[in-house]
């Protein structure tokens, strides 16, 4: 089971790979928004495998311990706004833009401050 800095490394992996996409096509947009929201997934495990020594495979249950853990919920619309558009940009035909990179990106600052303080 991978612990909290296997998931953080993998979270700042992924931060790094974001920054280099450039959002000058539809697809590098997409792929940004995909790669964003799995900094949050990363963020999150980390803070359970810290906290509750787990590790969730399942989306569907990550997501009822964002709503129901008191520490989780405080980052829970800006995760549900990120999985929007990590889900949205993979399976579905959405035009997304910068500014919606942009949202994304202000929606995942909240979350890493808030579970950053909490590693």
């Amino acid at each position: 089971m991978p612990d909290k800095n296997v998931h953080v490394k993998k979270a700042k992996d992924n931060e790094t790979f974001a920054a280099t996409l450039d959002e000058s096509t539809q697809a590098s947009v997409n792929w940004k928004l995909i790669v964003l929201f799995y900094v949050a997934v990363h963020y999150v495990e980390a803070y359970l495998a810290k906290t509750l020594n787990m590790h969730l495979k399942s989306h569907t249950t990550r997501d009822s311990y964002i709503a129901r853990e008191s520490n989780l919920r405080k980052i829970g619309t800006q995760y549900m706004h990120l999985k929007f558009y990590g889900y949205n940009a993979r399976y579905e035909a959405d035009q997304f833009t910068k500014t919606d990179v942009k949202d994304a990106q202000n929606y995942l600052a909240q979350v890493t401050t808030t579970l950053k303080s909490l590693l």
